[in-house]
C-alpha cells in the first residue's frame, strides 16, 4: 500500500483568490470598526483642550506668585471671558484669555487665549487674583478659585483653588 502524498499547490486549472463576497465582508467589519471608534477620538480632542488649558492657567498661576515672591511686588492674575490683546501679529482679538499684571499696570505675563473650546466661567470663579509679595493672596477669607467651563459641554468643569494664606495651588 502506497502512502497518501498531499500536495499544498492548488488543483490544477483553479487560482487562489478571494472572492468579491470576501472583499465586502471584510469592508464591511472595517467599516464598522471605524464608525464605533470615531466618538472615542473625538473626546479625546476635547479632553485634551480642557487639560491644555488646566495646565497652561495653573503655570501660569504659579509663575505669578513667584514673581510676587522674587520680586517683591504685588501681581495680580487676571482672567476675562473676552480679553481684548494683541496677537502675534499686532492684530487686536478678543478671546477667553489670562494675563498678569504689576500695581504700577506694566504687563509681566501677556494676554493668553484659552483654546477654543474651553472658557472661565466667572459666575463661579474669581476674575482677577492679587499674590502678596510673601505668596499669599489679598483678601479674607480662606480660599479663591477659577471655574474652567467646556463651552460645548456646560456640565465639564475645572476648578482652579488657590489657598489664600500660602498662595498654594491645586486642581480639582
Amino acid at each position: 500500500m502506497k502512502p497518501t502524498v498531499y500536495s499544498l499547490r492548488p488543483t490544477v486549472g483553479l487560482r487562489a483568490a478571494f472572492t468579491l463576497l470576501e472583499l465586502l465582508l471584510v469592508m464591511v467589519v472595517v467599516v464598522t470598526m471605524l464608525t464605533l471608534s470615531l466618538p472615542a477620538f473625538i473626546n479625546i480632542g476635547r479632553g485634551m483642550s480642557m487639560r491644555t488649558a488646566v495646565n497652561s492657567v495653573y503655570a501660569t498661576l504659579a509663575l505669578t506668585r513667584q514673581w510676587a515672591i522674587t520680586h517683591r511686588e504685588e501681581i495680580t492674575f487676571v482672567a476675562k471671558t473676552n480679553l481684548v490683546y494683541p496677537n502675534d501679529a499686532g492684530a487686536l482679538v478678543t478671546n477667553p484669555a489670562y494675563y498678569a499684571t504689576n500695581q504700577s499696570g506694566v504687563i509681566v505675563q501677556k494676554g493668553t487665549p484659552l483654546p477654543a473650546d474651553v472658557t472661565f466661567d466667572q459666575t463661579l470663579g474669581a476674575t482677577s487674583l492679587t499674590f502678596k509679595t510673601d505668596g499669599g493672596l489679598t483678601g479674607s477669607g480662606t480660599e479663591e478659585k477659577i471655574v474652567l467651563l467646556d463651552r460645548k459641554n456646560s456640565n465639564i468643569k475645572t476648578n482652579i483653588i488657590i489657598k489664600k494664606m500660602t498662595g498654594g495651588i491645586r486642581v480639582e
